[in-house]
């Protein structure tokens, strides 16, 4: 006989926050945001902004990812069909903003002009050392930028006879601050990083610092550059995609897949994990059951949440799914059951059923880490969908993984059998969000919001949040008063 489970699946909509007493350490102005995102090889991976943009095409690209790492979140990268374009996407986001560059390129002295003005048009770079064996690692020699020799009247000209020697270097060992300083005092741009011997080890330059002034939050490696992570699936088709990404140092991998409770996510962690040591956040799910599986695999954070995507229909057609708040409550259950064990704390990241501020900050209260969005994400200027504009009002295409739209071959592999095409169906649709703005708006105005809450709540942190927060359960009723009513709102007068 089947299992009936007594309690009503709840969504985040169906709470409120109680206040609790806000003091000067609580005030709006002194909440951290700063939440862990999963596990990693140094401890955990940590972010200042606790939001997430997911694994969508219709969401995260190169220019999302950028963007919201600048903000503190970070971007996955979705299972493109093409393997290779997923693989750039992630080393062109972790190449923009790179602190200490170590994988410039590079030219010989005997190298002509004409190939450096090849490398300029083709990467849009303006400044290139020069080695003795024309290798990064190389003894450095000079420095060439396109301002050095004449396109026109140059091509065949060596390198060695335009390249500028007297350069200001700084020795292995200095810190990014001490780089800035160095610029600032000799007036330069570029500034290379060599060891005692003189071989080139790094290169800094000036407008990676003023980056890193203008977002001092920014989500960043230990070597200065963006934080990105890239979705993968569990089929063995795409095992290569998987340590391709990873040798394209990228910084967390997830497992993307509506339902992951199954042995299919645990033989992909246990590949992962053979590998290298790079994080593995796996899901999604709704159980504690499942869990507790993934766990045990060796999932370093867990995504929450099932059928509740604002164009997902996986509850229609598979009537799998569960409200996120219910979810959210028994897998946290789960995780501080683990912890009581003294077992090490797993990352929760609460996926789907966010709409707004408010929602965002209940996920957080129920136990939530962070908080992955899309159709938050597609609505900004940054998303990769087109624009239309209809009486005046701005949309931009948004569509599901699952939709047919997608038809993401890469996360639903079908094979090339007639058979298996007929067996796929759809898990979502696709539609219009309206234009909201840049993200360089839309992500501080939400983070104040979310600021606001935790201080009313009485708590400065995230942590905070999880352990002092009161939470009540509302009814219709109640929820009815909570929005606008007996009121005619100004533009709905005509």
């Amino acid at each position: 006989m089947a299992i009936i489970v007594n309690s009503t699946s709840t969504s985040l909509k169906e709470y409120r926050l109680l206040p609790g007493l806000t003091t000067e350490f609580s005030s709006k102005n002194n909440v951290n945001l700063q939440s862990h995102l999963c596990r990693s090889s140094n401890g955990y991976l940590t972010l200042n902004t606790p939001f997430v943009s997911a694994s969508m095409q219709a969401v995260s690209d190169t220019r999302m990812a950028i963007a919201l790492a600048r903000l503190g979140g970070v971007s996955v990268i979705p299972v493109l069909p093409d393997e290779e374009c997923q693989i750039a996407m992630v080393k062109k986001v972790k190449q923009y903003k790179a602190g200490f560059q170590t994988d410039l390129i590079t030219f010989s002295p005997d190298a002509q002009i004409y190939q450096v003005e090849k490398s300029k048009y083709a990467t849009g770079y303006s400044t290139y050392p020069v080695t003795d064996n024309g290798l990064f690692h190389g003894k450095l020699l000079g420095v060439i930028t396109d301002k050095d020799f004449d396109a026109q009247t140059d091509q065949k000209v060596p390198v060695v006879r335009r390249m500028k020697t007297e350069l200001v270097v700084a020795k292995e060992g200095t810190s990014l601050m001490q780089a800035k300083a160095i610029m600032i005092e000799t007036g330069r741009g570029f500034l290379p990083i060599v060891s005692a011997e003189g071989t080139l080890q790094s290169v800094v330059f000036r407008k990676d610092l003023e980056h890193h002034i203008r977002f001092p939050n920014a989500s960043e490696d230990q070597y200065g550059r963006l934080v990105v992570g890239a979705a993968v699936t569990t089929h063995p088709q795409h095992r290569n995609r998987i340590s391709h990404l990873i040798n394209g140092e990228v910084d967390f991998l997830v497992i993307d897949a509506s339902d992951g409770y199954s042995e299919y996510q645990k033989e992909t962690i246990l590949y992962i994990k053979s590998l290298s040591d790079t994080p593995v956040i796996a899901g999604n799910v709704v159980t504690s059951e499942a869990f507790d599986y993934l766990v045990e695999a060796g999932a370093d954070a867990i995504k929450v949440g099932m059928g509740i995507g604002s164009g997902c229909i996986t509850q229609e057609e598979k009537a799998t799914g569960r409200g996120q708040a219910a979810a959210l409550m028994e897998v946290v259950n789960a995780r501080d059951k683990l912890v009581d064990e003294g077992k090490q704390y797993i990352p929760i990241i609460a996926d789907g059923g966010l709409s707004s501020p408010a929602d965002i900050c209940i996920a957080l209260a129920l136990g939530a880490d962070t908080v992955m969005m899309g159709n938050y994400f597609a609505r900004c200027t940054e998303s990769p969908g087109e624009v239309h504009y209809r009486n005046g009002q701005a949309f931009k295409k948004y569509w599901m993984e699952g939709s047919l739209k997608a038809r993401n071959l890469g996360r639903y592999f079908l094979g090339d059998s007639e058979d298996n095409q007929v067996d796929y169906f759809a898990e979502g649709i696709s539609g219009w969000v309206p234009l909201k703005g840049s993200i360089f708006d839309l992500v501080p105005e939400s983070c104040s919001k979310l600021k606001a809450s935790l201080s009313s709540a009485g708590c400065s942190s995230i942590s905070e949040l999880h352990e002092n927060s009161r939470l009540e359960h509302q009814s219709s009723v109640a929820l009815g008063d909570s929005a606008v009513h007996s009121l005619i709102k100004d533009n709905d007068i005509v």
